[in-house]
Parts: C-alpha cells; sequence; structure tokens
C-alpha cells in the first residue's frame, strides 16, 4: 500500500462502486486511537502528530494495494476491499497486537517511548447492510462499543467474539521475529505470510 491517504469522497465513492457492482465481501472499519488527548496533554502536540504519522505507516505496511484510508483527526476509516468480517477481524487483530505490544520512541532528542493503542469497529457489506450510510452507522456503533468494553479492542457489529489460533516457534525465532517486526513496522503474521509465499514458491516449482 502506497502512503498516500485517500479523502473521505474516493473512499465513498469506492464503496458505492463495489456495492453497484455486487463486488462483495468488504468491510469499512472506523478506528480511533485511544485516549488521544491524554497523548497530546502528556507528550506535547507534535508528538500527537508523531503518532499519527507512526500509525499511518504501520497501516501502510500491513494492508494490502486494494486497501484504502481516510484520516480525519485522530479518526480513520479503512476500506478492507475483498474481505468479510472475519479475514477484517484477523487482519486488524494482527495490527491491534503489534500496537499493543510495542512502544515507539517518536522523538530522537529523547529516550521516552510512546504507548498508544487503537480501537476498531467493523461493518461488512453484506452481512451488516446494503448500503454506504447504514454501514457506516453499523461501524460507528461497534466503535462505540469497542469504546465501551476498555478501549483497545475490535467489536463487529454483532456482539460476538473471534479467537485466532497460535502458531508455535522456537523462543529463538520468535524473539527474531519479534526484533524483526519492530524494525519494519510490519507484524508479525504479516513476514509470516510473506516468509509462506516464498516457501511455496520455492516448492511449487
Amino acid at each position: 500500500m502506497d502512503n498516500k491517504l485517500t479523502s473521505k469522497e474516493e473512499l465513498i465513492i469506492k464503496m458505492e462502486e463495489l456495492i453497484s457492482n455486487n463486488e462483495g465481501p468488504f468491510s469499512i472499519v472506523v478506528a480511533d486511537i485511544d485516549d488521544f488527548k491524554n497523548l497530546n496533554n502528556l507528550y506535547g502536540n507534535s508528538i500527537g502528530d508523531e503518532v499519527i504519522k507512526k500509525l499511518i505507516s504501520i497501516l501502510n505496511n500491513n494492508l494490502s494495494s486494494t486497501d484504502m484510508v481516510f484520516r480525519s483527526g485522530d479518526e480513520f476509516n479503512i476500506l478492507l476491499v475483498k474481505k468479510g468480517a472475519e479475514r477484517s477481524f484477523m487482519e486488524l487483530e494482527e495490527i491491534r497486537r503489534y500496537l499493543s505490544d510495542n512502544t515507539f520512541n517518536l522523538n530522537e532528542n529523547s529516550e521516552d517511548n510512546v504507548y498508544f493503542t487503537l480501537s476498531f469497529g467493523v461493518a461488512s457489506y453484506p452481512r451488516d447492510a446494503k448500503n454506504v450510510v447504514e454501514l457506516f452507522r453499523v461501524a460507528d456503533s461497534a466503535l462505540f462499543r469497542a469504546k465501551e468494553l476498555g478501549k483497545n479492542r475490535i467489536c463487529l457489529s454483532e456482539a460476538e467474539s473471534m479467537v485466532l489460533k497460535s502458531n508455535y516457534f522456537t523462543k529463538t525465532q520468535l524473539d527474531r521475529l519479534s526484533r524483526l517486526s519492530k524494525a519494519t513496522d510490519r507484524t508479525e503474521a504479516f513476514l509470516l505470510r510473506e516468509a509462506l509465499d516464498d516457501l511455496f514458491k520455492k516448492y511449487s516449482k
């Protein structure tokens, strides 16, 4: 995914196009930086700006080239193309967990690391709604529920939970994977998928 954020108008036009052509499933995500006002009060607005830049970088590095992101203040709208509720949840959970498990040095003149998290509300077409307005309403409602439940979580349109399966590796492998993830701003799951793709190419010849 490139670094260019889309406009809200472009994102809505794309959603309407997908609906008109019945190109589902897709999901619209409303994401919000948790306690962003407190971050600004604690570290200053300049660090708040760096938090947003870091988050944009992480989204760019972990979303597909067909996905779209719009930002308004500390809120993001993310269009996940050809991804229903379950796949969207899994990809967003990778990003949520990456943020939740790490701190970031965003000021080269300071050794302080900044910790921040995201809450997500997800609505999927055609499962949850059949038009743009209703999809955003459902996603906003899901985000509100995520905040009410304690933040730093993903809520779908329904009060349901998804449990992700864990893979087990040696401690050395996990440590190296964790360091690579932090160095590249890519989630561990994203890096593992890349490795699997290379593996499949190697043995499919």
